[in-house]
């Protein structure tokens, strides 16, 4: 994927030289990865298996995409979004993110997934995104909103957090328009 750039960051494939940044500005802070599916990192070592398992990922499948956030302010990597093939789904992509909380409340991660979305639908086949998030994760609800997704409700015990309790969603999409 080629960089998108918005107003204030630089959205870009992730590399193992990002292991450092991405481990000491989110991946190892449990406030950050408290809803997310995998544990807090323990060590660099560790967030250089994940970018390297999603850098094969990314090689295998043109529609998948494991991006860094930078800032363009301080140039630094703040976050990460996901954009991933859903397979029984044709056209349709999933969306994931998380980001330093240095930098929450400040539209930074409505600006980076309102690009992805513009990108996915300007240069793949696309035609559905969708999002989810732990139910009780509110201000990620909000982010999907803000970038133009739809609510489609909430599904009880509908996935598992990582330590295999079910929790309920919170569904989104948006969809191409015609």
């Amino acid at each position: 994927m080629e960089n998108v750039n918005t107003k204030r960051l630089l959205l870009r494939q992730l590399t193992i030289k990002d292991a450092e940044q991405m481990f000491n500005n989110w991946a190892s802070d449990g406030e950050v990865m408290k809803y997310m599916r995998r544990h807090t990192h323990k060590d660099i070592e560790s967030v250089q298996s994940v970018i390297n398992l999603w850098s094969n990922k990314d090689r295998e499948n043109a529609d998948t995409y494991h991006l860094g956030i930078v800032f363009k302010e301080d140039n630094k990597l703040i976050g990460e979004i996901a954009a991933v093939p859903i397979d029984y789904e044709p056209n349709t992509i999933r969306v994931s993110y998380c980001m330093s909380k240095k930098y929450w409340n400040k539209g930074i991660m409505t600006e980076a997934l309102s690009a992805v979305i513009e990108f996915l639908f300007l240069n793949t086949g696309t035609k559905i995104i969708k999002a989810r998030h732990k139910a009780e994760n509110i201000a990620s609800g909000k982010v999907m909103q803000k970038s133009g997704m739809k609510f489609l409700g909430i599904k009880k015990g509908d996935d598992k957090d990582k330590y295999g309790n079910l929790c309920d969603v919170a569904s989104y999409e948006i969809k191409k328009a015609n």
